[in-house]
């Protein structure tokens, strides 16, 4: 198995000061997660478990045919919509990543409550386990495994979804994605809406990541670009929250951005397609970064590999490139709510 870049490559929009309570990127919709008559269509459907137990703490092991989710929480509907959720994420990235497939089922834990998570990430990721849990409300996802707590179903769904991205990435990119694309893309998987219990991503309709790009554009608080995509989660955790909340939304947007701009989404679409078959780090030669900090993923890779990949497959001249990101973050923010610019 691959070792994952040292840093938190989690759900750090979730981190420590994050109101309790407050409302998750894009789990706030129209129906929730399903209609009622849906909801109790689904809770009379056969769902394929196993005896399981943390500690003193019973719980079950769900089957999917992508997924093993062990789990804590005891509602029956919750886990079939925990069920629902990785497998729409599993096929959604699929369309990202349509060259890779997982060779194995992916494997994430949903605890019942905070304390259960605490104790499973002290025991289960070493020397990360002080950075996770700076986490104030959320997950993470290490070295292929997900874990998450309930905050609230609509909310926790938001989060294992977020964090499956990362679990998908994980196994089926051979060179890894630098940062500010992997964390861009897995916040595309916050925003759900539902069409009776079947989960719909939008990645477009994320309103907090929304509010928070429209007030960083507001009062002047945006990234830099270079600074944007040389950074990573493990340093951004430990900034203000403002901050913490422009670094994530301005990779959301930045992201949307690209995917929506015709001349730029041939471009991600051949970086994304060089991750998964491999050619990637053949871009890094001559930079200084050496083959130790490739296989290893490290800060000074990610530094560097960031700003190269950008440049090499998206635009060479990243101040044009600023500049024409910033005039869409304008016109996408000029809007109430989300609508993605023409052009």
């Amino acid at each position: 198995m691959r070792r994952k870049l040292k840093k938190i490559t989690s759900c750090t929009l979730l981190a420590a000061g994050l109101l309790i309570g407050a409302a998750l990127p894009g789990c706030q919709t129209a129906s929730g997660s399903g209609d009622a008559l849906a909801l109790v269509d689904l809770s009379g459907q056969p769902l394929a478990t196993e005896p399981w137990a943390f500690g003193q703490h019973a719980g079950v092991i769900i089957h999917t045919p992508h997924y093993r989710i062990y789990t804590t929480i005891q509602d029956g509907l919750y886990q079939r919509l925990l069920a629902r959720v990785v497998e729409g994420a599993w096929a959604r990235a699929t369309t990202i990543n349509p060259q890779g497939r997982p060779a194995v089922p992916g494997e994430g834990y949903v605890f019942a409550n905070r304390s259960q998570w605490e104790t499973y990430t002290r025991v289960r990721t070493g020397s990360n386990a002080p950075v996770y849990l700076q986490i104030s409300a959320g997950g993470y996802c290490q070295e292929g495994v997900f874990a998450g707590y309930d905050i609230g179903r609509e909310q926790t769904l938001s989060v294992i979804a977020h964090e499956a991205w990362h679990q998908y990435s994980w196994f089926t990119f051979k060179d890894r994605l630098p940062s500010w694309l992997e964390e861009g893309l897995a916040t595309q998987n916050e925003a759900i809406d539902w069409q009776g219990v079947t989960p719909v991503f939008k990645p477009a309709e994320n309103v907090r990541r929304f509010a928070a790009l429209k007030s960083a554009a507001k009062e002047d608080r945006l990234w830099k670009l270079q600074d944007l995509v040389t950074t990573h989660a493990g340093r951004v955790i430990k900034l203000p929250q403002r901050q913490i909340d422009a670094y994530y939304a301005q990779l959301w947007s930045f992201v949307l951005f690209l995917q929506n701009t015709p001349r730029y989404r041939p471009g991600l679409t051949r970086l994304l397609s060089d991750a998964s078959l491999g050619k990637l780090v053949a871009n890094l030669a001559g930079t200084g970064v050496t083959p130790s900090e490739i296989a290893n993923y490290t800060e000074h890779w990610n530094a560097v590999a960031g700003p190269v990949y950008l440049e090499k497959y998206i635009n060479p001249d990243m101040p044009a490139l600023e500049q024409e990101y910033s005039a869409w973050v304008k016109a996408f923010t000029a809007s109430y709510s989300p609508r993605i610019p023409k052009g």
